[in-house]
């Protein structure tokens, strides 16, 4: 048998996860505001934030994919951990969002 712990945990946040994309178009299409200033084209931090933003997507399939064949296989911990990649994004967003001071 399957674990139904491991499994309840990855749909409730992989469900999570996919609901965030709506707020993602949002920033995703603003994110493009950090080559506003003259000198950003020189930069390499707004070149750094597009695509930090713009691969969220891309993690969170990848992290789809492997977390259940993951789960499939058995490997249950590999699979939490494959599971919640996308909490990296939410929390790199979140830092720069509040604590970076790169605009």
């Amino acid at each position: 048998m399957k674990n139904a712990k491991t499994a309840a945990t990855l749909l409730v946040s992989q469900f999570i996860f996919v609901l965030l994309i709506v707020p993602w178009v949002v920033v995703a299409l603003t994110s493009f505001i950090a080559f506003d200033s003259p000198d950003s084209v020189i930069d390499t931090w707004p070149y750094a934030i597009v695509v930090f933003y713009w691969a969220y997507p891309l993690a969170l399939i990848v992290s789809l994919i492997v977390s259940w064949a993951l789960y499939h296989k058995r490997r249950f911990k590999g699979a939490l951990w494959w599971g919640f990649i996308p909490v990296l994004w939410l929390l790199a967003a979140i830092y720069v969002v509040f604590f970076l001071d790169a605009f």
